[in-house]
């Protein structure tokens, strides 16, 4: 039996097979019917078909066609709530283990139409997949076209974060969010993101976001060119992510290593690059 692992936990099940798999024909749907708001542990195992050795069995934590017809309309399942008043467990027991089969027999006549429901919604998905695709790829075609920095056509990082364009009045001001921007532009460089507050000569405060890409044993050439595409980098970011009123510092620096006595360290490529 294959288990997702925890980052697809809040993830769709249509939306993560069509990033993996053109068709999903084989593929059999198995609903739990412990279906929860934003797609919450929606994908429970994926394993192959106990009745059907060419399919897979994908286990989803939403409801059946079952799940949604009118309660009782197989069976009453308050007769336990019933019996349980009345402590009576042996009848408890039998009960429950007749309802169990009941239920696992109804779901299994439900399975094909829950298949197809799915299938149907498989292929809306990549329908979709391919609209946001193109959309994106025009955006990318035409951004340079209207933001007049020669340089960002060829910058590889603004490339990474061009499609996260029309998300940027969610993404403005939220430090999560911006620190998760920065980190698809400079994968897999670390990032560390803050805030502070300076005064002005005039004695007003001021907001500054210090950003630091943590890059290791750069030569000089290397950090340089690195730079350079960084600064043309952070004017974008700060035109289309950054709130009006923050400012920002961009610094590359060499290592995260915290400074302990008596141990060289480097500090940073600005104490030996000229």
């Amino acid at each position: 039996m294959k288990k997702f692992p925890s980052p697809v936990e809040h993830i769709k099940a249509e939306t993560l097979l069509s990033t993996f798999t053109s068709s999903c024909s084989d593929i059999l749907i198995e609903t739990q019917g412990v279906f929860s708001r934003n797609y919450n542990d929606d994908v429970i195992s994926l394993e192959v078909s106990d009745e059907y050795k060419n399919f897979l069995t994908l286990a989803l934590s939403r409801d059946s066609v079952f799940h949604i017809l009118p309660e009782g309309l197989f069976f009453k399942e308050e007769v336990l709530r019933e019996l349980a008043k009345k402590g009576d467990s042996d009848k408890f027991k039998a009960e429950e283990e007749r309802i169990r089969k009941e239920k696992k027999k109804i779901l299994l006549f439900f399975q094909p139409f829950d298949t197809v429901y799915f299938r149907l919604r498989f292929e809306l998905e990549k329908q979709l997949n391919k609209l946001s695709e193109n959309r994106i790829k025009a955006l990318t075609d035409k951004i340079f076209d209207v933001y007049p920095i020669e340089e960002d056509a060829k910058n590889p990082f603004i490339r990474r974060i061009v499609p996260l364009l029309p998300y940027a009045s969610e993404i403005r001001g939220n430090m999560l969010l911006m620190k998760d921007v920065l980190k698809k532009a400079f994968y897999p460089a670390q990032i560390d993101l803050y805030t502070i507050r300076q005064r002005k000569e005039s004695g007003n405060w001021k907001s500054l976001l210090k950003i630091i890409v943590h890059i290791e044993k750069l030569s000089a050439a290397q950090f340089r060119n690195l730079k350079k595409e960084a600064d043309v980098f952070g004017r974008f970011f700060y035109e289309w992510f950054l709130p009006v009123d923050l400012e920002y510092h961009l610094k590359i620096k060499d290592t995260r290593e915290r400074f302990v006595l008596g141990k060289a360290m480097t500090l940073d490529y600005n104490t030996y690059l000229r």
